[in-house]
């Protein structure tokens, strides 16, 4: 029995090292230059966000339809909002926590949210440039992957996990995030981003093109961005 045990535990320190070894030095010193070029201490410290940015969607070339989005994301609690309006009308609101998503539109009311969806609108909190804030911390997967190309922009691709949330970062040559690309339920997502500004101290994209499987379907322009601001409760509530 004691030779078992002797096994079973050189086992785990095995598996325990493998599973270290899935964080390459150099794709953790690339993600930690990532952080420090989109605010470094003050992404860090990154506990609350609130974003309103006009949403233009596009059937082939052509833009099809603009809305407001407000987003609120509490990070600690890993909850998030997303409000939907046309004009100033709210036409339908989002939300997830780590418990599950509810939904509430003007056409079906409050329901909940498809758990695929709601696992989906979780992972983006350690996505984006929201993922940045932990550099080469907390992650299960990290590896380089080279140069690669996505759309009409080259850098180096630096693939990420972070509690279960798969992304491939795409660096510029000052370390900030020009584009990413992940699969959803849309298929293979890919993010552009450009026009980086400083806000509070952080370095946050207010352009992004988003593309499903190659497919320009949405542009994004922020108006407005707060850093840590107060969500209260009455924030999460639905109408």
């Amino acid at each position: 029995m004691a030779l078992k045990w002797k096994y079973l535990v050189g086992w785990l320190v095995i598996a325990g090292a493998l599973g270290l070894a899935q964080v390459a030095p150099d794709a953790a010193q690339l993600l930690e230059k990532m952080r420090l070029a989109h605010g470094g201490q003050a992404l860090a410290n990154l506990r609350t966000y609130q974003e309103t940015a006009i949403l233009t969607t596009f059937s082939g070339p052509q833009p099809e339809q603009q809305l407001t989005v407000v987003s609120y994301v509490d990070f600690p609690s890993q909850r998030l909002r997303v409000e939907y309006r046309d004009g100033t009308n709210l036409i339908q609101v989002i939300q997830v926590s780590p418990t599950g998503g509810q939904s509430w539109s003007v056409v079906s009311g409050s329901k909940a949210l498809e758990p695929a969806l709601a696992q989906e609108l979780r992972s983006g909190l350690f996505q984006t440039w929201y993922g940045l804030r932990f550099g080469g911390a907390r992650r299960e997967l990290a590896r380089l992957e080279g140069r690669r190309t996505f759309g009409d922009v080259t850098g180096q691709a630096v693939v990420v996990s972070t509690q279960g949330s798969k992304t491939t970062y795409l660096v510029g040559s000052q370390n900030q995030l020009i584009a990413e690309r992940y699969q959803n339920t849309q298929g293979q997502l890919t993010v552009l981003y450009s026009d980086l500004r400083m806000v509070s101290g952080i370095r946050i994209p207010f352009q992004a093109r988003l593309y499903a499987d190659g497919i320009l379907f949405a542009e994004a322009r922020v108006r407005e961005a707060r850093v840590n601001p107060v969500l209260g409760p009455e924030t999460f509530k639905l109408p």
